[in-house]
């Protein structure tokens, strides 16, 4: 995607602007067109912005369609934001009813239209199965539904309270009469070592998350050694300029310097010949 003009970039609204059409556009020219942005933004003086702007994070592919999906159709995202805030507040089982409708409706129509944006956009195809549970977490998530509405998400966040309004597998109902043949409880031992999964898998998030932390302040870093490396570079090339232009008047003096020599001495010479001839010529009168 081509980096927006110097133009785009001016006041505030127009970078947001420009932002937008980024996470808006397609995913596989994420990098290409921050990273032109942000060059764009250095090269009017604006190394803040432009700084902001190279640490953006590329969505991930649910994430992406969703926040494409807003950009796009703000009316379906409204409309969750509206039935999330009403399932938030019912009381009364009519209202979480009524509230848990008009989620799902509202869900499956952000879905539709990300799955419209995916496909557009070429790429790996993204269905209703995918999209309306990502939809619903996102909705249980303030932090995630605030990022969401400003059409930056980066990832989708664990199911929260709505995820199980999402629509799943129905469990097989009980026997006749209550009893629950060949499906017993978990014994303790086995809720125990589930607990132990959970806590691993706890601490093995917590690391990965870690070592994220770490390689994106490590890439940050090598980016602003980059930009500090271009910047010398672009100083000694403007000292090298310089010197050349120097050098090269320093060559035109010393020729225009040689071409005066030469004609001085080739009018000495002239001078020489002459005086020569008048005392050969006092000498022949006598």
């Amino acid at each position: 995607m081509a980096t927006p003009d110097a133009a785009d970039t001016g006041p505030p609204g127009e970078l947001d602007g420009a932002i937008g059409a980024i996470y808006g556009g397609p995913l596989d020219e994420f990098v290409a067109a921050r990273d032109g942005l942000a060059k764009d933004l250095r090269a009017a003086g604006r190394r803040d912005e432009a700084a902001a702007v190279r640490k953006l994070a590329k969505p991930k592919r649910l994430a992406w369609a969703l926040d494409a999906a807003v950009l796009a159709e703000r009316e379906a995202f409204e409309d969750v934001d509206a039935a999330a805030a009403s399932l938030a507040d019912a009381h009364t089982g009519s209202d979480v009813r009524e509230a848990t409708n008009a989620l799902r409706a509202a869900a499956r129509s952000l879905a539709d239209a990300a799955s419209e944006r995916a496909a557009a956009a070429g790429g790996a195809a993204l269905d209703q199965s995918e999209l309306v549970p990502a939809v619903l977490a996102v909705a249980a998530d303030p932090g995630a539904l605030a990022t969401l509405r400003a059409g930056r998400l980066v990832d989708v966040p664990s199911a929260g309270a709505f995820g199980a309004f999402a629509p799943g597998p129905v469990a097989d109902a009980p026997a006749a009469g209550g009893a629950q043949h060949g499906a017993e409880r978990p014994s303790a031992g086995r809720a125990r070592a589930t607990a132990r999964e959970v806590k691993a898998a706890d601490r093995a998030a917590a690391d990965a998350e870690s070592r994220y932390d770490a390689a994106r302040g490590r890439a940050e870093a090598a980016d602003e050694a980059a930009e500090r490396a271009a910047d010398e570079l672009a100083a000694a090339e403007d000292r090298r300029r310089s010197a050349q232009r120097d050098v090269e008047a320093a060559r035109e003096r010393l020729d225009a310097a040689r071409r005066d020599a030469r004609r001085a001495a080739a009018e000495a010479q002239e001078a020489e010949d002459r005086a020569r001839e008048a005392r050969t010529e006092r000498a022949e009168l006598g």
